[in-house]
């Protein structure tokens, strides 16, 4: 491009032939500087690589994936379709699972896999199907009715899990969360959004396993519905999944959205331990004045102190206990102040069934549910929960059962085959650092590796999950020996 492109009419007219000259010189000058600097970095390109993928650990998770016969699992869901259909049911759902599993979470992103020729070498396909053919497969799931099926997959998973930790006692988690959307969903409604007011959503309720974070239960409801709406029903729908597996539910722990007595009655009728925040309504608050006016409070540190009784609420069949923390409020000073005595008190009320804990000790057990927070924000950033764009209510769900899928898959994978504080790793950082790593895959047959960038610290982590993979392998075969 010449000088005389780059500046105006105007100023073409007031300059002399020597000084647009000049000016010519210089500003070829300064383009070959520039032209010389960026051609070491602008490298010519090559489309041509046959081998290269942006998931070069991927292997290890379907290696993972084939040992817990997920593809298996998968052909539970059989739907009505053609005859001649190019991929079979088991093949579009474990694609979609793939997708969600790498960090791929609407329809639009998971043609990524179809420009990927490492993915389907891993995977041993030579196609991959596009984002329509995966959406259309997910309507057809609504249109057939089955949605329990990709349930049923979720609960055949954690069964097999429950296998492999042979018999164990557990406490449940249980809590509700907003999902916001910006269109027009069906079944969204303007409810209690804190952070979007006035925004149509949805209700999430989600069930975990505290400790191994399993989620055993999801339900999706309009934005409308209460914390206790519809809980009775997904409470009994949760115990009965976990009655089916190797697993004794000791106890639950909720928020103060589902402080109900038909909640802690039913619970009590089953034998099931609960600890529930309560609301601190006006009653509680009265409460709270008898025990100051008795001195009933035992201080637990310099700013916590504890106290519990037991006694029904108005409208109650009986009495339950109830333990109360105070935490003593500093005031902030700033300048002069008077020498008075400004201190102020926050408290907690928490409901338990459970005999075997003080009140302390019931505190902390109910701050372990605390851990629940951090599972829903992680299957909101991890796997999409909060992206519900999907215009039917139904093709949501559907979509909901196979995020929750690839997060129990993900879940396994890093309580199996990784250690310590990677264990505990989200799946974000799981994706980040071990998965969507760039590999290239070279060789045939039994000679086919995978070739990585330097990395001491993958290297390490790899070398010991295919350790344990093959650990796994063996416990594996043994749950398929020993249950027949």
């Amino acid at each position: 491009m010449m000088v005389s492109q780059l500046i105006t009419t105007n100023q073409l007219e007031t300059m002399s032939r020597q000084q647009r000259r000049n000016l010519e010189r210089k500003y070829q000058k300064k383009l070959n500087s520039l032209q010389h600097q960026t051609s070491k970095s602008d490298l010519p390109l090559r489309f041509d690589n046959s081998s290269v993928t942006a998931y070069g650990s991927f292997g290890i998770l379907e290696a993972f994936k084939k040992a817990v016969d997920l593809p298996g699992m998968l052909k539970r869901v059989s739907l009505k379709r053609h005859h001649n259909c190019k991929y079979s049911d088991t093949e579009l759902l474990d694609t979609i699972i793939d997708a969600l599993s790498l960090g791929l979470l609407r329809f639009s992103h998971m043609n990524a896999l179809q420009t990927d020729p490492g993915y389907q070498k891993i995977k041993e396909v030579t196609q991959v199907p596009d984002e329509s053919t995966l959406r259309n497969f997910v309507s057809l799931i609504c249109e057939q009715e089955a949605l329990d099926q990709l349930s049923l997959v979720n609960q055949e998973l954690l069964s097999l899990k429950a296998k492999c930790d042979q018999s164990r006692e557990v406490w449940l988690d249980i809590d509700d969360s907003v999902l916001t959307v910006f269109g027009k969903q069906e079944g969204s409604k303007v409810g209690y959004n804190p952070r979007y007011h006035g925004r149509p959503s949805y209700k999430v309720k989600v069930a975990f396993i505290s400790g191994t974070c399993e989620l055993v239960n999801a339900g999706l409801y309009s934005g409308n519905v209460a914390s206790n709406g519809q809980f009775m029903e997904f409470l009994k729908e949760t115990l009965e999944i976990l009655a089916n597996q190797n697993i004794l539910v000791k106890g639950i722990r909720m928020d103060k959205g589902f402080f109900d007595e038909d909640n802690f009655a039913y619970l009590e009728e089953q034998g099931i331990e609960y600890i529930c925040k309560a609301k601190l309504t006006s009653n509680m608050k009265k409460v709270i004045k008898y025990l100051d006016d008795q001195e009933r409070w035992q201080p637990l540190s310099n700013h916590y102190a504890a106290a519990e009784i037991t006694l029904p609420l108005p409208k109650w069949s009986k009495a339950r206990r109830f333990v109360f923390i105070r935490e003593t409020q500093e005031p902030k000073v700033s300048g002069e102040q008077l020498n008075f005595d400004l201190k102020t008190f926050d408290y907690q009320v928490i409901i338990t069934s459970s005999d075997e804990y003080n009140p302390e000790e019931v505190w902390h057990q109910y701050n372990k549910r605390c851990n629940i927070e951090n599972k829903i924000d992680e299957l909101k950033v991890g796997l999409g929960f909060e992206k519900m764009s999907q215009a039917e209510l139904d093709r949501n769900i559907a979509f909901m059962w196979l995020k929750v899928l690839s997060y129990n898959i993900l879940n396994w994978f890093r309580l199996v085959l990784l250690d310590g504080k990677d264990s505990r790793a989200e799946v974000p950082t799981i994706r980040r650092k071990i998965l969507n790593v760039p590999g290239n895959i070279v060789g045939n047959d039994r000679y086919r590796h995978i070739k990585l960038a330097p990395n001491p610290w993958l290297q390490k982590v790899l070398k010991n999950a295919k350790e344990k993979l093959q650990e796994f392998l063996c416990t594996q075969a043994w749950v398929a020996v020993s249950s027949g």
